[in-house]
């Protein structure tokens, strides 16, 4: 080859452009990543990863059995992040988020670069990246964008295995580390196997190229199923004893339509584009194996009668597709039936997973397409669309404002100041949400364990379990610690019912009528009011 040619070989490596995509990821995923505020989520995982090894080991594989790997994960990464001389703020407790984010782009460029073709990979990758749902949680300190990295790994070990010859072991070992570290990083990657499970099973039976391999690979396929199942085991037993996801509603239809709403921004013309995009993309990998297709292939497809590399491209395009359908319905489908029951899996931060498959089923349809210039006026147009997306989700990223107001409390406390949070349960956690912030922005304020409802760690609920968190809206017991304190700040974050919120609403009138306000700061989700008690 020639210079120019050995230049633009290089240029178009997979190497290469993997790291402009994950350039590009992170440009986005970075942006104003330190500008909402923690909500009560990202608190419990940052506070809970703070805790000593021991206690944090003891809550993950006790009350709170699941994202272990990604408590673990957190809490060297603060450790490290310390060492260096880093406060947990908002950027840095959410820089691996976005950093797996941006890796997750990755694989699926991968993914739609070796199985479908750079335009259909570009197409994908780049839908991905400036996708809404997709940059919610690569900008939150939870764990799903590193279990969206390790799907996407485990997937693409799949496809390998099923289109190689070689090096076979390593990826068939890379497949069972990927989906169980998946479901280490979340319970929700169970489903994620079953579809996987389906995919394999269709492409026995499914005409095509990968019919044959499949049916070669069943049983390390199931093998390795097992042998996934083993690993994961321990999780599974302790997830039985641990708490269920009964705070999530029972979903109906319209929750399903919740879920593709929040995909595409709420843009009725970008859903359309992507339904559109996606039927053609079926269409195509379909018409293949159907008699007398050929005339239609070739004038809207890359298909070239007589050219054997474009036919063998085409017959793979069906077990590909089925694949990624799976990899999206399964899922959802599965999670919305299992959701009528007392376990609730239906949620739209769950399924956040499916994303990568829809994409790249788009990417599918555009690589597809015989013209160029279409091609690349259609890329053109679906970026220019997801583009103006964006800034949707930065005007929208902030969900509960403790930033202001905790640094409200911070600028006017003084030493043996009182602080009382409600409500402290550890489903609604406004002790964990305030020391957050104590802790990311220390001026030594700080709770006391007598603070009426304290929340312990090492009782992983009250510090006294008689009273439990109504401690916190008794007339006595605030009147028993506000003799102890000149000065007293009373919290009061998210309450799970109606009648929490009349009982917070009294005994701030109590507070109001006994006590001198010398200030109050209200948002939608937090309101703190401060007391002179002498």
């Amino acid at each position: 080859p020639t210079r120019r040619q050995r230049l633009l070989q290089v240029l178009a490596s997979n190497w290469l452009l993997g790291l402009l995509v994950f350039g590009v990821a992170l440009v986005f995923d970075l942006h104003n990543l330190g500008t909402p505020s923690i909500w009560f989520d990202e608190a419990f995982s940052v506070e809970l990863a703070r805790q000593p090894l021991p206690l944090l080991w003891h809550i993950i594989w006790g009350p709170e059995p699941n994202m272990e790997l990604y408590y673990l994960f957190l809490h060297f990464w603060l450790g490290l992040t310390g060492l260096l001389g880093f406060n947990p703020v908002e950027a840095v407790v959410r820089l691996p988020s976005a950093v797996f984010a941006g890796l997750a782009s990755v694989m699926v460029f991968l993914l739609g670069r070796r199985y479908l073709g750079l335009i259909a990979g570009i197409t994908g990758a780049g839908l991905f990246t400036l996708n809404y749902l997709q940059l919610t949680y690569a900008q939150q300190t939870r764990t799903y964008s590193l279990q969206l990295f390790l799907t996407c790994i485990a997937w693409y070990a799949l496809f390998a295995i099923l289109t190689r010859e070689t090096h076979t072991k390593r990826w068939w070992a890379c497949f069972i580390l990927a989906n169980t570290l998946a479901v280490y990083a979340h319970l929700f990657s169970i489903l994620i196997i079953v579809a996987q499970l389906v995919a394999f099973a269709g492409l026995l039976v499914l005409p095509g190229p990968w019919r044959a391999v499949a049916r070669r690979r069943l049983r390390p396929f199931i093998a390795s199923l097992l042998l996934t199942g083993v690993l994961i085991s321990p999780m599974l037993l302790e997830s039985l004893r641990g708490p269920k996801t009964g705070w999530l509603p029972i979903p109906h239809l319209h929750e399903v339509v919740v879920l593709f709403q929040l995909i595409t921004a709420s843009s009725n013309l970008y859903l359309l584009i992507l339904f559109v995009l996606c039927f053609f993309a079926l269409l195509i990998a379909l018409l293949p194996h159907m008699p007398d297709s050929a005339p239609l292939l070739e004038s809207v497809t890359f298909y070239r009668p007589g050219n054997q590399q474009s036919e063998q491209k085409l017959q793979q395009l069906l077990p590909i597709a089925f694949a990624l359908v799976c990899w999206f319905f399964v899922p959802v489908i599965s999670s919305f039936i299992v959701s009528q029951g007392s376990i609730r899996l239906f949620s739209t931060r769950y399924l956040v997973t499916v994303l990568p498959p829809l994409f790249l089923l788009a990417g599918l349809a555009v690589g597809a397409l015989r013209w160029r210039g279409a091609q690349i006026t259609l890329i053109a147009g679906l970026f220019l669309i997801a583009l103006t997306l964006v800034p949707v989700y930065y005007r929208s990223a902030q969900v509960e404002d403790w930033n202001s107001t905790v640094h409200w409390l911070e600028q006017r406390s003084q030493p043996n100041d009182g602080l009382v949070c409600f409500d402290n349960d550890v489903q609604q956690g406004c002790q964990i949400a305030v020391e957050y912030y104590l802790h990311a922005y220390p001026n030594g304020t700080h709770f006391t364990s007598d603070s009426p409802g304290a929340f312990s760690w090492e009782n992983f609920g009250p510090v006294d379990p008689a009273t439990g968190s109504n401690a916190a809206v008794d007339p006595q017991a605030l009147a028993r610690y506000a003799a102890q304190h000149s000065r007293l700040f009373y919290i009061v974050g998210r309450v799970p019912t109606d009648a929490a919120a009349k009982q917070a609403q009294a005994a701030q009138q109590w507070l109001d009528s006994h006590y001198h306000l010398l200030g109050r700061i209200h948002t939608p989700t937090v309101t703190i009011s401060w007391y002179a008690t002498s």
